[in-house]
């Protein structure tokens, strides 16, 4: 719902969690990332002239959440399986318990992912693609 009008042709819209997340199809990654569980607010341009009260329509590409979710995922755990691998061959090379290597590097590994995919999400952020835009007023307020 729209819950103001802001200069520059943008609004405010408070985005009721329970509504929304009931429908994405991300459901219930937010809050296992430790995401918020109240009401959501958010600035976007107002492309569909949209008014204080207004229910409104709002999308993010499907290609943007995909690529959103292979790095949030796929990144850290292809660095943590690549980690072990590592760290198995080095055990081998120079000596060492495989299995004890293997598990540091893991967690080198985890942690490299970690922070790659921290850096991607920060990037990719910075694109139009992953910000989320009106697309339609679904009910407008009672005047």
């Amino acid at each position: 719902m729209v819950s103001g009008v802001l200069p520059g042709n943008r609004v405010q819209v408070t985005v009721q969690r329970s509504e929304a997340c009931h429908s994405c199809s991300a459901k219930g990654a937010c809050q296992t990332l430790g995401g918020q569980t109240g009401d959501l607010a958010l600035t976007l341009d107002n492309t569909v002239n949209a008014e204080p009260g207004d229910q409104v329509r709002i999308t993010i590409e499907e290609s943007a959440l995909v690529k959103a979710s292979l790095v949030l995922y796929l990144v850290p755990a292809l660095c943590l399986v690549g980690g072990a691998l590592v760290g198995t061959l080095i055990a081998g090379k120079i000596g060492w318990d495989s299995d004890g290597t293997a598990l540091l590097g893991s967690l080198v590994g985890l942690v490299v992912g970690l922070f790659m995919s921290w850096a991607m999400g920060k990037r990719m952020a910075a694109g139009k693609t992953f910000i989320p835009r009106l697309t339609a007023v679904t009910r407008k307020s009672p005047a």
